[in-house]
């Protein structure tokens, strides 16, 4: 909204107006009790001044932080473009990606429990057929995640991240999105060059796989998740 306001240009006699207002008070201050009412009224008036000076200065602050804001996410939603193009790619090239950039560090089940304060959703293990490889925690910007890389029996990849944000728009920047009932569960799935990802909640927190094969494969996980998190 505040991107959309127009800049009107200050007339010329502003100036001139707020000179005079100085000058009454400092007439007022020098003639004595006289002119109290007229240093009470030009109080007033300097205060409105000041007040609409300090709403003017917050709402450039305002806007200046929605900027920085607004650039930091356009900056994540690239990096994480680069994360998932190089997953598609060579899943084990972009971990280590992921790692150096946003400061991943390899725990075991039992280490992240005690890092994020839950237990990950992974410690309960994954339906046959898939095993976990590595288990991370990321301080990605949007929040600190649990991560795991995923084998299939056919050696082929997927990525489980298990975060408090709901919103991950940021991940995935404008790629094609639809929501879907797996297994229950409203799900988010995002296209991608080469399968598909999907987000969905998990009691408190939030889980988004990466790399799917397609919807079959996320009912199949969201069930597997769903089963351990009643038992």
């Amino acid at each position: 909204m505040a991107k959309g306001l127009t800049h009107p240009a200050p007339s010329a006699e502003i100036w001139q107006r707020l000179e005079g207002r100085l000058d009454v008070v400092r007439d007022s201050r020098s003639t004595g009790p006289a002119n109290l009412g007229r240093l009470a009224t030009s109080r007033t008036r300097v205060v409105g001044l000041a007040v609409v000076a300090a709403t003017i200065l917050v709402v450039i602050g305002w806007m200046g932080y929605r900027a920085s804001q607004e650039h930091d996410d356009h900056g994540f939603t690239l990096a994480f473009g680069h994360y998932l193009d190089e997953f598609q790619r060579d899943p084990r090239e972009a971990q280590q990606w992921l790692l150096a950039k946003y400061e991943g560090t390899p725990l075991d089940a039992g280490q992240a429990e005690h890092a994020v304060g839950y237990r990950p959703a992974v410690a309960g293990g994954l339906p046959a057929g898939y095993a976990v490889e590595t288990t991370v925690v990321v301080k990605m910007p949007c929040c600190t995640c649990v991560q795991c890389l995923c084998k299939r029996d056919d050696g082929s990849m997927l990525a489980v991240f298990e975060h408090d944000d709901e919103e991950t728009r940021q991940w995935f920047g404008e790629r094609p999105e639809i929501s879907a009932i797996c297994h229950g569960t409203r799900c988010s799935l995002v296209e991608l060059d080469d399968g598909i990802a999907a987000t969905w909640r998990r009691g408190s927190r939030y889980i988004t796989v990466i790399g799917a094969r397609d919807a079959a494969e996320v009912e199949q996980l969201v069930a597997w998740f769903d089963d351990r998190s009643r038992s």
